[in-house]
């Protein structure tokens, strides 16, 4: 059970079994979580993640060791434990204390000679604040509450990310250069006089960029904490497009973002710093499933970025999820769906107009589909007639 906790309570108890966690610690953090959300109530958090201890240094007296260098803080203003059903340990306090170097330290030398970790021997330890770490921390509840599992065997690609590992990786992008990892995409009309640009789709190339920043990681794997990295990367390109020289002279263009992204500062910036003559161009590429995820923050930004000027797609989805995800009804003015064997056996339905949609990974066969459904938007490796360029 979680209780505020003083030094004369933590040291009534040193000898606490760590091993035993508490599915209602879990339920209490959740709850105080949900407190500093609605509140805005601001508290520190100091995670361990010590069900990522590697084997052989999660034996009990480990185990017992890590906890006890969370001692310090428990005389912090606030200050709460929680032991979580995974091992996982979390402290909650209030304001800044000395206390958190003295933990940090003692974590940082009890597994500075363990080559297990890598080169940061913090990777299991994770400060955060609430609430604007909340929705991790809630993560990092649900995740304790799941049954256990064996270790999964490590894939090709590298392990998935954690909390920590997410941070470290955030803060990496924060201060690179992501200029060097933009990319532009042709989007393409066909017509009487072959093909012409309709628009550039700017993203960062996601791929890349963690082939160089975090090469031993999988980051899709977790597709929760992805998605909360790609809200990083959306703040890092919407910065590159508020450059005037980024948009001074361009041709209309999209950009792939998170419903939450509409609405941050941000994209006010960039916003603002659009040239007059690319009001009206610029397409905002949404996904299906941070879409569904909060469909009423979907509305209010689908209102806000209409009022604005800007044209929206729903992107990246198939015939299935155009079934569930009717764009017109949504409030989009363009959807791209996703080319594939199984679409050229179906007709696009009757409630699309063809003149809306952008098809996706178009080749010859994707082209003669799409002009069957009277499609003229096209993206990928667009077949075009000997001599002629897409201009």
């Amino acid at each position: 059970m979680s209780t505020a906790l003083s030094r004369r309570d933590s040291a009534d108890d040193p000898a606490r079994d760590v091993r035993q966690g508490s599915p209602e610690d879990a339920r209490r953090l959740a709850t105080l979580v949900r407190e500093c959300g609605t509140s805005g109530i601001s508290r520190q958090v100091l995670l361990l993640r010590l069900s990522q201890l590697p084997d052989g240094r999660n034996r009990p007296h480990h185990l017992q060791l890590a906890t006890d260098a969370l001692l310090p803080l428990t005389g912090a203003a606030r200050a709460q434990l929680f032991h979580l059903p995974n091992q996982d340990q979390v402290v909650v306090w209030r304001g800044d204390t000395p206390a958190l170097r003295a933990s940090l330290d003692t974590l940082r030398h009890l597994f500075s000679d363990d080559p297990g970790f890598g080169p940061d021997p913090m990777a299991i330890a994770a400060v955060l604040a609430l609430p604007e770490d909340a929705e991790l921390v809630q993560h990092v509840v649900s995740e304790s509450l799941r049954p256990r599992t064996p270790p999964p065997v490590p894939r090709l690609g590298g392990q998935p990310l954690d909390p920590p590992t997410l941070l470290a990786l955030e803060r990496a992008i924060a201060q690179a250069d992501m200029s060097r990892f933009a990319r532009r995409e042709p989007i393409c009309r066909t017509g009487p006089d072959g093909f012409r640009l309709a628009w550039e789709r700017r993203f960062l190339s996601d791929g890349e960029l963690f082939d160089t920043i975090l090469p031993d990681r999988a980051p899709r794997a977790d597709l929760w904490l992805f998605r909360r990295l790609t809200r990083t990367l959306d703040r890092r390109m919407l910065s590159l497009l508020s450059a005037v020289e980024e948009v001074r002279g361009v041709p209309p263009f999209s950009v792939d973002l998170n419903v939450a992204s509409l609405l941050g500062a941000e994209f006010l910036r960039f916003d603002a710093n659009l040239p007059t003559v690319l009001r009206g161009q610029v397409v905002i590429n949404l996904h299906a499933e941070d879409i569904l995820t909060d469909l009423a923050s979907f509305c209010f930004a689908r209102d806000f970025a209409a009022a604005r000027g800007y044209r929206l797609l729903l992107h990246d989805v198939g015939l299935t999820q155009l079934a569930l995800l009717p764009p017109e009804r949504l409030g989009f003015d363009l959807v791209h769906l996703r080319y594939a064997p199984a679409v050229a056996a179906a007709a696009l339905p009757a409630a699309i107009d063809p003149a809306m949609v952008v098809l996706g990974n178009a080749d010859a066969s994707a082209m003669a589909w799409g002009r069957a459904q009277g499609i003229a938007l096209y993206q990928g490796k667009i077949a075009r007639p000997p001599g002629r360029a897409a201009r």
